[in-house]
């Protein structure tokens, strides 16, 4: 499991989980990327997923794992999306349980800006901080409790602080660099990034599978 989050909305958490599930999915042959946030169907241009999701799963006494197989929804050929769902609220040591039903699997979990418990974070393949080189994301990252595995940082032009700055405030590792391009944003406007993922995010994306 690829645990993807950020301590700021805005981050490009989402983006980079669904172009990360694509790869993951081309590489693999098959890949499901799971919603906590409820944007990724938007990101991935698919209609808008009714019924139940993660956040239902989480929320219910009987986590079954074969229910949390029934909650995928199609992408693509290979890729699969499990919806974030209805449910406002759930217990955090629930997502131990979601770590068991996903063992083995090609699995990325955007959390968007929930911070995933240590226990999670352990068990995960990789826990990345997705952050922009941003002074306001940065002062709270520098109040994390707990120190991120490695940072995914999102490069924009005419930012200030650098790639050393941002390992400095954070206390971990850069593990990729993301180059924030215009062709990113009209891919996702457009619908197209599950059939058209850029060039340039795919070779940046290829350091972390």
């Amino acid at each position: 499991m690829y645990a993807c989050w950020s301590i700021k909305g805005g981050s490009g958490t989402t983006v980079f989980a669904s172009a990360l599930a694509l790869l993951l999915a081309e590489h693999q042959g098959e890949a499901t990327v799971i919603d906590m946030g409820g944007d990724v169907p938007s990101v991935l241009g698919m209609a808008e997923p009714a019924g139940t999701g993660i956040r239902d799963w989480l929320s219910s006494t009987d986590r079954d794992p074969q229910g949390l197989v029934d909650l995928r929804v199609a992408a693509t050929s290979r890729l699969h999306v499990i919806p974030a769902g209805s449910a406002s609220s759930f217990d955090t040591s629930a997502l131990d349980d979601l770590v068991q039903s996903v063992t083995n699997q090609q699995v990325v979990v955007d959390f968007g800006s929930l911070q995933p418990p240590d226990s999670v974070r352990r068990a995960a393949r990789a826990d990345w901080l997705v952050v922009r080189p941003c002074y306001l994301a940065l002062r709270r990252a520098a109040r994390l409790t707990h120190r991120p595995a490695g940072i995914v940082l999102l490069k924009e032009q005419g930012r200030a602080l650098t790639t050393r700055d941002v390992q400095s405030v954070v206390g971990a590792p850069v593990v990729a660099e993301i180059t924030v391009a215009d062709g990113i944003a009209r891919s996702v406007d457009a619908g197209l990034l599950a059939t058209r993922l850029p060039t340039q995010l795919t070779e940046e994306l290829r350091v972390l599978l």
